[in-house]
């Protein structure tokens, strides 16, 4: 079994990942676990590997900058023709549309956000997206569909994107602030791509005297350790204990006893905590 993930140790990967190894368990399989780092090399690597060993039982798969078109189809193909089982989680390419998967619900995560802190009284809320993956998109749709349908006004400049290259640099107090100022002028809240970026964003400000959240509420995504751990807590959407990886781990022991499967969704829950 393979589990091709973009990172292994980073944020909330060690807790998808356990819940992989988990159910896999369960089944007498142990996964062998892979990292792209996010880099589309790095993929290609790994699969050609795949492809060139003993091709693995099945393949959970995190796709490399799902957002933008990827050069290794022709490798998915050739793992896809050899029917090796394989299901997608988090992110998923267009192409591939046929595999099965297990995203988050993200579009409506945004929306969730937005109403709620249009319920809170905000009126101009701003949004920090990622821009070179599948979840950046959806959230960024959700956000955008959410401000239109509540009558809010949607303004380009109130959006700052971010990429896989750019975040080491974004996560820079200095150049977070500078490049983020325009985006937080005159906005009483801020939708977060996830906790990591929330909490970098959250000190930044403090040390910039902003009041969280009297002068800006602050929403994430992921309920991670990020969004707990940060003073004053960050309010996050959260999958519970049944996350992504669990999810597509059990989907994927599903193909092996010989169900179809379906793709699904997996939904949020807002967990309010101090920065909304």
């Amino acid at each position: 079994m393979a589990v091709v993930t973009t990172y292994i140790s980073n944020y909330i990967f060690p807790s998808i990942l356990r819940e992989i190894e988990t159910v896999l368990a369960t089944h007498n399989s142990a996964p062998t676990l892979y990292a792209t780092q996010n880099q589309v090399s790095n993929e290609r690597r790994i699969l050609q590997s795949l492809l060139d060993g003993n091709l693995p039982d099945g393949i959970l798969v995190e796709g490399t900058k799902t957002g933008l078109p990827n050069p290794n189809l022709d490798l998915y193909h050739k793992l896809i023709d050899q029917g090796v089982p394989m299901v997608f989680m988090h992110g998923i390419y267009p192409e591939l549309s046929g595999c099965l998967s297990v995203l988050d619900d993200n579009y409506n995560g945004s929306r969730q956000l937005v109403q709620y802190l249009y319920e809170k009284g905000h009126r101009s809320i701003s949004g920090i997206f990622k821009n070179d993956d599948l979840q950046g998109l959806q959230r960024y749709a959700g956000y955008t569909d959410a401000l239109r349908d509540l009558g809010l006004p949607l303004e380009d400049q109130r959006v700052f994107w971010y990429n896989t290259e750019t975040k080491a640099l974004l996560l820079s107090d200095d150049v977070f602030w500078k490049q983020a100022a325009d985006v937080l002028h005159n906005c009483t809240a801020l939708v977060c791509y996830n906790d990591e970026i929330a909490s970098r964003l959250v000190g930044l400000l403090l040390k910039q005297g902003v009041r969280i959240p009297n002068e800006i509420a602050v929403v994430s995504f992921d309920n991670s350790h990020y969004s707990a751990l940060s003073s004053p807590s960050i309010t996050s959407l959260s999958h519970g204990e049944y996350n992504v990886g669990r999810m597509a781990a059990e989907l994927l022991i599903k193909l092996f006893d010989g169900e179809r499967g379906k793709s699904q969704l997996a939904p949020w829950t807002l967990v309010a905590r101090q920065s909304s």
